[in-house]
């Protein structure tokens, strides 16, 4: 009978915690990918075509051929970076190539994201209770623990002139990556990061230009 008892307690417990935890969670929901996992792809696009020097070409005609983006998932967050990149370092962005003066091809090689993980102590431990068909999770007791994310990108830009295509300029071998660290220490997590995630005021950069034959 005495175990008839702790079953039935048991079982009671497991219906109270449920129950409980059911009325004390909120609801959330999650995009397709992570905050961080964006955060990583951006600041890799924004650092990465920031290395790109389109000064020497200031004021000219410039048509941007993309085809060369079509394999990568963030082509058109990699598109809208470049243009305005170059509208910074003060060229003209074209939507016909008769009207252009040069021809950008951007190539983008690597866009993606990587992690990689090492913990010191005790993983989630699965306890069945006896007799019965429930089981009762000790979680994770990391004494030390390192979770990484990174992102990782590469581009080049060929510069064409628009009249017959010839060669002009080839910009290649621009590498960029960021990383976010989870970190747990005698179960105290912190983080760290080199990714620009306080919020802070923006810039503004004014042209004046003659946009008639654009």
């Amino acid at each position: 009978m005495s175990g008839f008892f702790s079953k039935s307690a048991v079982v009671l417990m497991a219906a109270v915690a449920l129950l409980m935890a059911g009325c004390s969670t909120p609801r959330t929901s999650d995009t397709g990918r992570t905050a961080v996992e964006q955060f990583l792809i951006s600041t890799v696009v924004e650092n990465g075509i920031s290395y790109a020097d389109f000064k020497p070409y200031k004021g000219k005609k410039i048509f941007i051929e993309y085809d060369y983006l079509a394999p990568q998932v963030d082509k058109a967050y990699v598109q809208g970076v470049f243009e305005l990149h170059l509208a910074q370092q003060g060229l003209l962005v074209c939507r016909d190539a008769k009207a252009a003066d040069y021809i950008v091809q951007i190539i983008c090689g690597v866009l993606a994201t990587d992690a990689n993980s090492i913990m010191i102590g005790t993983p989630t431990l699965p306890i069945p209770v006896p007799d019965t068909t429930l089981s009762i999770a000790i979680p994770e007791i990391p004494l030390f623990k390192k979770l990484t994310r990174s992102g990782y990108g590469r581009f080049a830009f060929n510069i064409l002139n628009a009249k017959d295509r010839s060669p002009v300029k080839v910009i290649n071998g621009i590498e960029a990556s960021t990383s976010y660290t989870n970190w747990t220490i005698l179960l105290i997590p912190f983080k760290s990061h080199d990714m620009p995630l306080k919020i802070r005021e923006g810039s503004e950069t004014h042209f004046t230009v003659d946009t008639g034959n654009i």
